[in-house]
Formats: structure tokens, C-alpha cells, sequence
């Protein structure tokens, strides 16, 4: 199992970053490699998405069921690249226009794509998608 832990402190209120994390379809206009978002069902707080990267010249797409609470949302893969996906975005309000955003998750890939890709590449992509996204909240 493999695991993403990223936290940072922002000056913008925490409703503001729970936005652009919430607004899905925006992720194709900021998030390096992804080239669409659909919403598939919507029964709140549960909600059905897809997204399509492109990356280092393949396609992949995630179906995921995300659950949407005040101030945090659990991702949970339904299909795609994953034996295994479990993801949370928390967003924690600090002070007056002064958050916390996290996100954590843990996935497996299959055996013959972890046993070629680096941790040195898994983090290198997490970092440039979860920097999108800081960038997208500023």
C-alpha cells in the first residue's frame, strides 16, 4: 500500500478552498493531465464522478464515489487505474480567512505498474496536482 500525505496553511477562508476542491469539473481547466470531468449521479452527500488524465502519454480514467461532508470530502474508487483508492480532502478553518487544507490517501496499483514506477514519480505527480490546486485556491 502507498500513501499521499500533503497539509498546508492558506490565507483564504476554508469555504473558499472546499470550493475549488468541491467544483470537479473545473479540474480539466488546472489539475496537470486531466483532460475531463463528468458528473455522473449526485444524491447529496453522495456523488458519482469521473475523471480522465492523460499521463506520460496514457489515458486513464477514475469512477469514484465521493462523500461530501462540511468540510471535508472522501473519495473512494469505484473503477480505474487502482487495485485500491481512498482519498479525503480536509479543509480546516484556522482563523478569519485562514484555513488548513489537507489531503491524504492510500492506493495499490497493480503489481506490474508498482513494481516499475518509483515513489520518486508517485510523488512528483502528487505534488504537481496537489500545487494546482493551492494555486487554483489563491
Amino acid at each position: 500500500m502507498r500513501k499521499i500525505n500533503f497539509s498546508k496553511s492558506l490565507n483564504v477562508s476554508s469555504s473558499s478552498a472546499l470550493n475549488v476542491v468541491l467544483d470537479f469539473n473545473e479540474y480539466k481547466n488546472f489539475v496537470p493531465g486531466c483532460s475531463g470531468a463528468s458528473l455522473i449521479k449526485r444524491n447529496y452527500p453522495i456523488e458519482i464522478g469521473k475523471l480522465e488524465f492523460d499521463i506520460l502519454g496514457k489515458e486513464y480514467f477514475i469512477t469514484s464515489e465521493n462523500t461530501l461532508n462540511e468540510d471535508s470530502i472522501t473519495i473512494n474508487q469505484l473503477d480505474g487505474p487502482f487495485d485500491y483508492f481512498k482519498g479525503r480532502w480536509l479543509v480546516t478553518e484556522t482563523g478569519l480567512n485562514e484555513c488548513q487544507i489537507s489531503f491524504e490517501a492510500e492506493f495499490k496499483l497493480p503489481f506490474l505498474l508498482n513494481a516499475i514506477t518509483p515513489q520518486s514519480l508517485i510523488d512528483s505527480i502528487s505534488s504537481n496536482i496537489i500545487d494546482s490546486f493551492i494555486k487554483q485556491v489563491k
